[in-house]
């Protein structure tokens, strides 16, 4: 019998997949991209420096 996942295992599993299948989508493109890992404090950081910008 399978267990489904829960909704913060989806999301963990979903965050982990993500940068690869984009990375092989572009390769498939002819694209080279170097993978970029940031932690949560710096995407956080990220997201309210742009918020910044563009809320002006």
């Amino acid at each position: 019998m399978s267990s489904k996942l829960t909704q913060k295992q989806k999301e963990t599993l979903f965050r982990e997949r993500q940068n690869p299948n984009f990375m092989a989508s572009s390769l498939l493109d002819g694209l080279q991209i170097d993978l970029i890992r940031l932690s949560d404090e710096q995407i956080a950081q990220r997201l309210d420096d742009l918020r910044a910008h563009y809320e002006r």
